[in-house]
């Protein structure tokens, strides 16, 4: 009967080999003697080598004395063909040269394959000439998820052939992922450019959260939690918000990360979409009050004020008598956007300006041009005259016929006058008589 053989190198490097031939015949027929009486077969009814290697380390048994071999390796087999395939194993390394040799070193995270898994251990193949045991009952329920054969993994190798009593190397794939997710966020801070779904898990003494970041905890001082100050600094504990890693301090050994910066890149974006509906009436909430007027927070990321001048009578009374407070609702309208930072708002109904003297300079196109025009002042160097709705001229004294009394002349009066030029760019109003 035919018979399959297992060949398992010790050990975490070249120089210091450990070659194990191990032999079973097909229907394990001396089970007794290999296990102490235990049976190693799988519900398959094949031998189940991870179970058998986990409980009998190449520690326990003795050398072969009769096999030549490199200084520092040492086969464990007893076998007619023991030494023919030390050689062809040896062979096999020197022509493959360094290039398909590696260590593995505990604390190092590597990409693996799911090879298989079972109630208690997972195990990875990450092109290592052993594979990596995954203890499950130390890894979460979102990592075991993610262990299915045959697909890529993360495993952080926290423990060698040396370092632990079962004489196999032991990974965990939560913290290969955490270390992956860690180097991605790190790489992030450098641009300011991503930003992640994290959820605030708590607040801390001394102002500030900790945001859970896909895994990593993170700190988010309470000046980054908003584009403004907070009113309520609680209540976005246990809220899924977008942040961005902006800094890492190296001291705590921690990510700091910004929901403002997140929310001052919407604003470019927010500007354009209230410019094209500027009569919406829209809500918000106050963030504070000063003397000349109340700023109001809206739309997630923008900021303006509304002057007293432009508050309705109810909210003006609550503001003289000091009533308004952070937090409050208001509604309003926009009235200008001057710039990514700075928003007018109204409560007060606009009207239309009329630029009256858009429409004098469209009326009168040639000139000179004869009209009456009522005395609004007198003054020692001339008279300014409205000759038309909102439109004042002055008519200079070197403009006086000869012998002309401007003390003939009241306010209210009309003097027929001639207008000789009208500059509307900068409210000029040429005259004589």
């Amino acid at each position: 009967m035919s018979k399959q053989k297992r060949v398992r190198i010790n050990e975490d490097s070249l120089k210091n080999k450990e070659v194990a031939v191990l032999e079973t015949n097909a229907k394990v027929e001396k089970t007794e003697d290999l296990n102490d009486g235990r049976e190693w077969h799988n519900e398959a009814g094949e031998f189940d080598w991870a179970a058998y290697e986990a409980t009998c380390p190449s520690q326990t048994r003795k050398p072969n004395p009769h096999i030549k071999t490199k200084k520092g390796d040492r086969v464990f087999s007893r076998e007619s063909y023991a030494q023919e395939l030390y050689d062809l194993m040896e062979n096999h390394y020197e022509s493959a040269g360094s290039s398909t040799i590696f260590t593995i070193t505990v604390g190092e995270t590597l990409e693996g394959t799911v090879n298989a898994i079972d109630t208690s251990w997972a195990t990875i193949d990450v092109g290592y000439r052993e594979l990596v045991f995954v203890d499950l009952s130390k890894e979460s329920s979102i990592s075991k998820s993610k262990l299915i054969p045959g697909e890529s993994i993360q495993v952080q190798i926290t423990g060698d052939q040396r370092t632990n009593s079962r004489g196999f190397i032991i990974g965990s794939v939560e913290a290969g992922v955490r270390s992956v997710i860690t180097k991605e966020l790190l790489a992030a801070v450098e641009d300011q450019t991503s930003a992640y779904v994290g959820n605030v898990v708590s607040m801390i003494q001394n102002g500030g959260y900790i945001v859970n970041v896909q895994g990593i905890e993170c700190f988010m001082p309470g000046s980054l939690a908003g584009i403004n100050k907070l009113v309520d600094f609680e209540s976005i504990i246990n809220q899924e918000i977008y942040v961005v890693p902006v800094s890492y301090s190296p001291e705590k050994g921690s990510i700091v990360v910004s929901h403002r910066k997140y929310l001052q890149a919407l604003i470019p974006g927010k500007i354009e979409e209230i410019s094209n509906s500027m009569d919406t009436v829209r809500s918000g909430n106050v963030t504070g009050s000063a003397k000349y007027g109340v700023f109001v927070e809206f739309e997630g990321c923008l900021t303006g004020m509304i002057h007293v001048n432009d508050l309705d009578p109810e909210t003006l009374n609550l503001h003289k008598s000091r009533e308004i407070k952070p937090g409050d609702p208001i509604q309003f309208k926009i009235k200008e956007v001057v710039s990514n930072t700075k928003i007018t708002l109204t409560q007060v109904e606009q009207k239309e300006v009329v630029d009256h003297w858009k429409i004098i300079s469209e009326k009168y196109t040639s000139f000179p041009v004869q009209t009456n025009g009522i005395v609004k002042s007198i003054k020692d160097y001339g008279v300014f005259l409205e000759v038309s709705e909102g439109v004042v001229g002055l008519l200079h004294v070197s403009e006086f016929p000869e012998g002309f009394d401007t003390n003939t002349i009241d306010k209210g009066d009309s003097i027929t006058v001639q207008i000789t030029r009208i500059d509307a760019d900068s409210r000029k109003l040429f005259l004589k008589i």
